[in-house]
């Protein structure tokens, strides 16, 4: 079964990983604002989030901010150790991309 790069936001948490559906990075679905995909760009060692999620919509750009200034990225849905000053983030609207940190 093919693995890939999904993010969903629950609570104040963006949780990352690479899964088959979005709800495998889920502890409380009632508690998802969103989700979508990200890419990794090696050249800049940047995460970029980008698209929607099927199961939960799409994450938005607000919601996505306010996780990487306030520390809050992580590579498991127990959020035990953030990743937000391992790298750069950025979101992707189509059009632009928007860096945040």
């Amino acid at each position: 079964m093919d693995l890939f790069p999904k993010f969903i936001i629950e609570d104040d948490c963006l949780i990352i990983s690479k899964v088959t559906q979005h709800k495998k990075l889920v502890t409380n679905p009632e508690n998802v604002q969103g989700g979508g995909w990200f890419r990794w760009n090696e050249d800049k060692t940047m995460m970029i989030f980008y698209g929607d999620s099927f199961e939960f919509g799409k994450a938005s750009f607000e919601d996505i901010k306010k996780c990487v200034l306030s520390g809050n990225v992580y590579s498991n849905k127990y959020c035990t150790h953030s990743i937000t000053d391992k790298h750069k983030f950025a979101y992707d609207t189509n059009t632009e991309i928007l860096i945040i940190k």
